[in-house]
């Protein structure tokens, strides 16, 4: 199976696909049918000295598992999967330079009410995760942070997109573009 790695950024809809996968049927150019997640949250692995190290073996042995993994966008996993050699795309919140300013600070607005409005048990710390985001929003859904990390394809959500508007385009580009995607573990040794 080829296997699409997606870095996408908080409140993009990672959970949701992972959790309905079994219930949302997709269309493909020939047929329509399920695709398969994995959500590689990292706020399961415990931070230790070497999580990421942990973390990118994770995710190298779910290759040609499922269709999609996705996985954190922090620095030193994005560092991790550049170094690494796996190819993988990200996906964020449209900052873009060439939108108005009013288009951006919707979206922003927009991201951060679906924060506040989802299930956030997961995190320990909600209100020091937010106000991080908050410091950090702008930076990390910018061009020059998300480039330097030499992802292969960077795709971006408009205001009231998620991951499952643009999820059927991801499969029809993973299934014919080889550059996208892995077979499994044993190509990454």
């Amino acid at each position: 199976m080829k296997t699409m790695i997606i870095s996408a950024f908080a409140g993009c809809g990672k959970t949701y696909l992972f959790n309905e996968q079994d219930w949302i049927v997709f269309n493909t150019v020939t047929e329509r049918k399920h695709f398969s997640f994995l959500d590689s949250d990292s706020s399961k692995f415990e931070k230790e000295p070497n999580w990421v190290e942990k973390y990118i073996e994770h995710i190298k042995s779910k290759l040609g598992t499922v269709d999609f993994i996705f996985v954190a966008n922090h620095d030193c996993v994005l560092q991790a999967l550049k170094e690494s050699g796996m190819p993988f795309v990200v996906v964020t919140p449209d900052n873009s330079p060439w939108l108005s300013e009013n288009e951006r600070q919707l979206i922003k607005q927009q991201w951060f009410g679906r924060f506040v409005l989802r299930d956030n048990s997961h995190i320990r710390d909600f209100g020091g995760w937010l106000e991080h985001l908050k410091d950090r929003y702008d930076v990390k859904t910018s061009l020059e942070h998300v480039e330097k990390y030499n992802p292969v394809s960077h795709f971006t959500l408009k205001e009231n997109q998620y991951l499952s508007d643009i999820i059927e385009d991801l499969y029809w580009k993973k299934e014919t573009h080889p550059e996208l995607y892995v077979y499994g573990y044993a190509n990454m040794r």
